[in-house]
């Protein structure tokens, strides 16, 4: 199981071909920002191929593949098919409005309620891809710096940065609280939203107008809901930012007569704070990451006048509902905010007199996601217990890295984490003991993600194979994560993710298009399309039989079983193969390939042989 779960991580790194080769994101984004694109006709962009060949690569890749839609349909459903008739599907259902209820179901949310979340058929999931592709980079030339959620190259980090930087000297903190924010959205004003951006395709805004309209599936029963984007759908995200953009764009402006140019007092660097604290202008910093929406002020009358005129534009405007209980402001230098995770304080700095520009933030773990840490390192640790295997180990490492890799940016993360490791030491040595390997060795936990766990665990550590299980406490505060730097988005393209360090494409990427030119015309499924480009590529194009290249025009992908013996279109299952070799392979006279290859590979061709 071991050299299983390895073998699909090396499948997973090898195959990991930039989205360039399939379509070049970073040249839509140019092309939109440079308005060369016609936007009352965006649809055929929408069902192109090259557009629903990088939809169904991208669905392989999503964590929800597997999950089964209202109609039973999976990934596994359009894998079989060929791009082509991928293609025809997704014109059908874009033109003609085709879609199916989505299936409500509900998760617990950190307060016990219950949140609703939607499951789609693979067929919504791979047309609302297809849109997605298209509608973001456009969306990214219009969106304020000030909106973090579900953007290329932003995350959490960006805004909590933002926050930290910035209410030292801004410390009261107006949070908007929406009850139902995705549940609430209005098809009517979503359809005014996205035109007021640009976008002028009838046929995608007639779509989107019905995708917010249709109903669900609730106990086996259809409801008819007039309004709302199911939370788990894919182009929810960006629906929710399209949704609240005007409103970014309102309150980065109203009132704010330093974004006026002609202005020149308020873009004087040397004494623009102090004209503008001599005008009547409420001057506030919004941060907003989708429904979570703060305003970072000077002054409590500023926070209150900006709460009056947030809730009024939001109920009357966007027909949202306010949550008037969550709804506050916090003075922070007398009592602590959550937000996304952190909690947020102003203390004072030693020998210092209490005042906006010598308090400093400080950030720590609040006490109900500590305490839900714990309940899950405990369901976890007894995974283990009972089964103390190399997956139960890597799913621990996953949680546990993917915890300090969030919240490494808070100053107080070696105090809260060190406290949440004593909470589980007795769950966590009991677990471990007598089950898991204890090595003194520290060569393999110093080389393990980079050394980042290096200064850890210098008297021992438990390790599993080649594995060291990480604990709770190995916490190493990391100061840039969320820096002063973090706070301002600056991406000239949000598609232009630089040159990848230490990544090589294993063949040329003439060779690489060369192969996914040819997918789109093959019958074969998209899933076979995708692994033999991936074959190809990672093994440089090296035969399986001979050793030797094989030209890119010359490439046969086989099947070791073949399909009518039950061989699937997997990564493990393909091999590289000339088109003569293949030829011999399947002629009366296979013997001829012992003569062609050398001895060193006759095991396999027997291997090849013998499943025919």
């Amino acid at each position: 199981m071991k050299e299983t779960i390895r073998t699909e991580m090396r499948r997973v790194r090898l195959t990991s071909i930039n989205n360039i080769y399939f379509m070049d994101m970073k040249q839509r984004f140019e092309d939109f920002k440079n308005g060369n694109i016609d936007m009352r006709n965006l649809s055929p962009l929408v069902y192109s191929e090259e557009n629903v060949m990088l939809a169904v690569r991208q669905l392989s890749k999503s964590k929800g593949r597997m999950t089964k839609g209202p109609d039973g349909s999976n990934y596994d459903t359009i894998a079989k098919m060929n791009f082509i008739e991928l293609g025809i599907i997704v014109k059908d259902r874009l033109i003609n409005k085709k879609m199916d209820y989505v299936k409500r179901i509900y998760i617990p949310k950190g307060n016990g309620k219950k949140r609703p979340i939607g499951i789609c058929t693979i067929w919504d999931k791979l047309v609302e891809k297809c849109i997605q592709l298209v509608l973001d980079p456009y969306c990214e030339t219009k969106f304020v710096p000030s909106s973090f959620g579900f953007r290329e190259q932003v995350s959490t980090h960006n805004a909590i940065a933002k926050v930290k930087n910035q209410t030292n000297v801004m410390p009261y903190v107006l949070s908007v609280d929406m009850k139902d924010y995705f549940g609430t959205i209005d098809p009517n004003i979503m359809y005014m939203e996205l035109w007021h951006m640009g976008i002028y395709d009838q046929v995608i805004l007639n779509y989107i107008y019905r995708f917010i309209k249709k109903g669900y599936l609730e106990a086996g029963c259809k409801i008819y809901d007039p309004k709302g984007s199911a939370q788990g759908s894919i182009i929810g995200p960006l629906l929710s930012n399209v949704y609240l953009h005007r409103f970014d764009v309102w309150l980065r402006d109203q009132g704010d007569d330093w974004h006026d140019k002609s202005v020149n007092k308020f873009h004087n660097i040397d004494n623009r704070r102090a004209n503008m604290r001599k005008t009547n202008l409420k001057i506030g910093i919004h941060v907003r990451y989708a429904d979570d929406i703060l305003v970072l002020c000077k002054s409590k009358s500023d926070a209150e006048k900006f709460k009056y005129s947030i809730t009024k534009y939001l109920t009357k405007n966007m027909k949202l509902i306010i949550n008037e209980d969550k709804t506050k402001i916090y003075d922070l230098k007398k009592e602590k905010m959550k937000y996304l995770g952190y909690n947020f304080r102003l203390d004072q700095k030693r020998g210092s007199i209490r005042n906006g520009r010598e308090l400093i933030v400080s950030n720590s773990l609040p006490k109900d996601k500590g305490n839900l840490i714990v309940e899950e390192c405990c369901k976890r640790l007894n995974a283990i217990k009972k089964i103390p295997s190399y997956e139960n180990i890597m799913a621990w490492n996953v949680y546990i890295i993917g915890l300090h890799n969030y919240y490494k940016g808070m100053n107080e993360f070696n105090k809260c984490f060190g406290k949440l490791g004593w909470r589980i030491y007795k769950r966590f040595y009991n677990t471990m003991e007598g089950r898991i390997k204890f090595i003194t060795e520290q060569k393999i936990k110093n080389n393990f993600r980079n050394g980042t766990y290096k200064s850890w665990g210098k008297t021992g550590y438990y390790m599993l194979h080649d594995t060291p299980i990480v604990q709770i406490e190995w916490a190493n505060w990391e100061s840039k994560l969320v820096s002063a730097t973090k706070s301002k988005i600056c991406r000239i393209n949000p598609y232009d993710y630089g040159e990848k360090k230490n990544h090589k494409p294993g063949v040329s990427l003439n060779d690489i298009k060369y192969l996914v030119e040819r997918a789109k015309l093959s019958h074969q499924s998209s899933r076979f399309c995708q692994f033999s480009i991936s074959k190809y590529s990672s093994l440089h194009g090296v035969s399986y039989i001979s050793g030797e290249v094989v030209l890119v025009e010359d490439y046969h992908c086989h099947h070791i079983i073949p399909r009518n013996k039950g061989g699937k279109d997997d990564y493990n299952n393909l091999c590289i193969l000339s088109k003569e070799q293949h030829i011999i392979l399947h002629s009366n006279n296979r013997e001829r390939l012992y003569d062609i290859v050398g001895k060193k590979y006759h095991k396999r061709v027997e291997e090849l042989i013998s499943v025919l």
